[in-house]
């Protein structure tokens, strides 16, 4: 009988080794139902009694052999060790089995909580996981068949977030956790996707943001010139324009360095709108050179149209691209640098309202692929 015991608590703690504290609120109380009357404690004499809680703690420690186990299993082990334990405490005290019912009870006892750990661990895990899951499948399905707003990116990243944190805490050795690691890879990468195309998106917004600006303060200085409450014949001084220009190649710039940035629905508008910007410069920096070149003459009696010969520009862009006045002055053919100026303005404008209109779309299918085999 001694050997038996030896046995039956050697192979508990090796089927309960590593048992992982929990909360027990989860355990089901199943091992109340009808099973626990298998054995009638009434109708048993105390060393039957005895005896079969042996057995019934023998079953139990056979069942947890080799570790993980569904929750099932789990169960039925805690049921088994609560008929045991039942067992023993209907042992009265003043039978000569009473000390060794007693430290049969202490030990009982111990691995009955033991069990139900990792029940209530099994029941976490696979609870867990599944909600994982679950977030996993809202994520993947919020960004298919884009575009998407920037706030759709947002919540499938925090959706991605929370299954990580789902998975990063489901508990050691059970019947999931070799499951939810490997999940766990799939679905920091897919997290990973999302915040990239999240940083692309922030960017065009930035950038986009910054365009429209500069393009609402050309419509309101073109408004003053007009009104002739600025001093400056286009609105806005030739070294204002160029540093801003700068600043705006700046920021396209950065954008082109995000993930995808130039396969983004934002990037081709504002590129756009950079190149009419640059003609302008160009034209106005030949009007200038044309100035300095005529300043002996020109005395600045062309203050209000600033015309330059199409000569010194590039003409065939110009008439190309834009719809410009053409001026006849000695029989040579001149435009207008105000009035270019503003017409071409107007065509960048044109372009920053379609990157707007697209800063919060996103029409590239090819970082949604990835998605598809995440489960």
């Amino acid at each position: 009988m001694k050997l038996l015991h030896l046995k039956i608590v050697l192979l508990i703690y090796l089927g309960l080794a590593g048992c992982s504290l929990s909360q027990s609120s989860m355990v089901t109380s199943s091992d109340n139902g009808a099973s626990d009357n298998a054995v009638s404690a009434e109708t048993l004499a105390p060393a039957e009694k005895f005896r079969s809680a042996e057995m019934l703690a023998w079953d139990a420690a056979v069942i947890v052999q080799h570790p993980p186990h569904l929750a099932d299993t789990w169960q039925s082990a805690r049921v088994k060790w609560r008929q045991a334990i039942r067992l023993l405490e209907s042992i009265s005290g003043k039978t000569p089995l009473a000390a060794q019912a007693n430290a049969k009870l202490a030990i009982y006892r111990k691995n009955y909580a033991a069990i139900s750990q990792r029940l209530v661990a099994e029941q976490t895990a696979k609870d867990q996981l599944g909600k994982a899951q679950t977030l996993a499948w809202q994520a993947a399905v919020t960004v298919q068949n884009p575009p998407h707003s920037l706030k759709v990116w947002q919540r499938a990243s925090q959706k991605w977030a929370a299954a990580i944190a789902l998975l990063a805490t489901v508990p050691p050795k059970t019947s999931v956790t070799e499951t939810s690691r490997s999940k766990l890879v799939t679905y920091r990468n897919n997290f990973s996707v999302v915040a990239r195309r999240l940083q692309t998106e922030r960017a065009a917004e930035r950038a986009v943001q910054q365009f429209a600006k500069f393009t609402s303060t050309l419509v309101s200085l073109q408004t003053q010139a007009e009104m002739g409450t600025t001093r400056y014949p286009l609105g806005i001084d030739y070294s204002n324009y160029r540093q801003t220009v700068q600043a705006l190649k700046g920021a396209l710039t950065r954008f082109e360095q995000e993930p995808e940035a130039i396969r983004h629905p934002v990037y081709q508008p504002l590129s756009a709108a950079i190149a009419d910007y640059d003609f302008v410069q160009s034209v106005w920096d030949s009007y200038l050179k044309h100035k300095q070149a005529n300043i002996s003459w020109l005395n600045n009696q062309d203050f209000y149209n600033l015309l330059i010969p199409l000569t010194l520009i590039d003409s065939a862009t110009l008439l190309q691209k834009y719809k410009v006045k053409i001026y006849q002055a000695s029989g040579v053919p001149k435009v207008s640098l105000k009035l270019t100026a503003w017409e071409i303005w107007e065509q960048a404008g044109r372009h920053v309202d379609v990157a707007q209109q697209r800063v919060s779309t996103q029409v590239d299918e090819a970082s949604v692929q990835s998605f598809h085999s995440m489960f």
